[in-house]
């Protein structure tokens, strides 16, 4: 009969340690890099998502229109189109020899001078418009808010794969790619509207290499760090057997194989908790590992801090850049709130209408500058009427003022007060033309037995804003 090969029980403990130190720094290393990556990403995408949103419905449909039948006037014309995987060839510079003239129209330097505004606003690598070919999968640049390097209006970009719009669905959301000139981007485009069609797609693309640098950097400290504390806690461990290695060591194991059950969104302390003050190795394995613990709390510390910058930015992305009131998007929110709202029942408040008059004839006569002015004039009459509700700017020169609590109450009184507030800036001499504004407003408070949602208050309210606009132009013909 063979003699069996002695193995040690030194042996045995030390290979069962070994093993129990790389599962669980190998559990603990993945699992928060996985969350931490997990975490910024989401809010990255978002943040893409959202951005590309807030811009699309902040820019001038009728600029972009413009600027979109000039280009692709050009587009449909040419015999080939040369695609930007032949950048700085002769082809493609004869390709776009017949864009020449574009990027010197004053729609085109309006439309870019507005998007790197969003964009040094919202921090972002870089936002511009697209129209998307979806059946010969063309994507053609209109224009680009790229300080650098900026794509011409004309560039097309073709490629097969990757998120095309679609009739049914014409959001692309974000996705993550990687390139070589531009590193980590998360791009995301929303479709620019009017009148319920969709004219073209708003894109913006979020740089993430910064964040995908540290999150590499982290992974190879808490890598290392792991190698280094299993090699140490093996050497101390193994001079122990029985009651002063087994039961420290089990202890050990036991935290080690709870510690990912817990809530990986938060810090854990479960390594700090254990209360052990013997003098040797297993002591100093323990401190080593509240340190990896503290390194990894404070990883997620720098990503719930990550997160919190993230939410202020997206609260940056629902402010309207004009006015400084709450615009198209925050207002969306605000309808999702109050239908949630009115499915408890208990729902109390009224929308109110304000549309700016002869805003087209400011803008005409004094140009876009002062017709701006004559928005703002209004947008702080309504702010100090409805002090007590939110506002909304949803169009160019439309607000929309949720009423509630005290507002809501008094809506007749506020109202009255409103009209005689624009009789009197009226009748001010020392205005300026466009300081003297002129709006409609009408309001009408939600009833659960008759108003089905938000959408119909909201119907009733712009129908009453349109009664009034109709008599005050009746009025001016007398």
């Amino acid at each position: 009969m063979a003699k069996k090969r002695f193995i040690s029980l030194r042996t045995k403990m030390l290979t069962c340690l070994i093993l129990i130190c790389f599962l669980m720094g190998s559990l603990s290393v993945f699992s928060v890099n996985r969350i931490a990556s997990s975490i910024v990403d989401i809010e990255y995408k978002n943040k893409a998502e959202q951005l590309s949103e807030a811009v699309a419905n902040m820019i001038d449909p009728d600029d972009v229109i413009e600027l979109r039948d000039a280009v692709l006037k050009v587009y449909d014309n040419v015999d080939e189109v040369i695609p930007s995987t032949e950048w700085g060839s002769d082809a493609w510079n004869e390709y776009m020899a017949h864009y020449e003239g574009i990027d010197r129209l004053p729609v085109f330097n309006r439309l870019r001078e507005q998007l790197r505004v969003y964009q040094d606003i919202f921090k972002v690598s870089c936002i511009y418009i697209m129209d998307y070919k979806t059946e010969v999968k063309h994507a053609i640049y209109l224009v680009d808010a790229a300080y650098e390097e900026a794509c011409p209006p004309g560039v097309v970009d073709s490629f097969d794969d990757g998120i095309w719009p679609d009739k049914d669905n014409p959001i692309v959301p974000a996705t993550l790619t990687n390139e070589e000139i531009y590193g980590w981007l998360y791009t995301a485009a929303y479709p620019i509207m009017k009148d319920g069609e969709v004219i073209t797609h708003m894109c913006v693309d979020v740089s993430v290499n910064e964040i995908k640098e540290k999150e590499r950097n982290y992974f190879l400290m808490t890598v290392l760090t792991m190698v280094a504390l299993t090699v140490g806690m093996t050497f101390f461990s193994s001079r122990y057997f029985d009651i002063s290695v087994i039961r420290p060591v089990k202890e050990l194991s036991d935290t080690a194989k709870n510690y990912c059950s817990e809530a990986n969104n938060m810090e854990h302390h479960a390594f700090e908790n254990l209360k052990r003050n013997s003098n040797d190795e297993i002591g100093q394995l323990l401190s080593s590992m509240k340190q990896m613990e503290a390194d990894m709390n404070s990883n997620i510390k720098e990503v719930i801090d990550a997160k919190v910058a993230l939410k202020a930015s997206q609260e940056l992305a629902s402010k309207d850049a004009l006015t400084g009131v709450r615009n198209k998007t925050a207002y969306d929110y605000e309808v999702k709130r109050l239908e949630a709202e009115m499915e408890t029942g208990d729902c109390e408040f009224g929308l109110a209408m304000v549309d700016l008059n002869f805003l087209k004839k400011i803008n005409d006569t004094y140009g876009h500058e002062k017709g701006n002015i004559s928005i703002k004039c209004l947008c702080s009459l309504v702010c100090e009427i409805f002090e007590h509700s939110p506002v909304f700017r949803v169009g160019g020169d439309e607000f929309v003022v949720v009423l509630r609590n005290g507002d809501y109450k008094n809506a007749d009184r506020l109202i009255r007060k409103f009209n005689d507030r624009l009789e009197q800036i009226e009748s001010d001499n020392i205005l300026q033309p466009w300081e003297k504004i002129s709006a409609a407003i009408g309001y009408h408070k939600y009833n659960k037995n008759v108003d089905r949602n938000v959408e119909v208050v909201f119907k009733k309210a712009d129908d009453a804003m349109y009664k009034r606009k109709a008599l005050m132009k009746a009025e001016r013909k007398e």
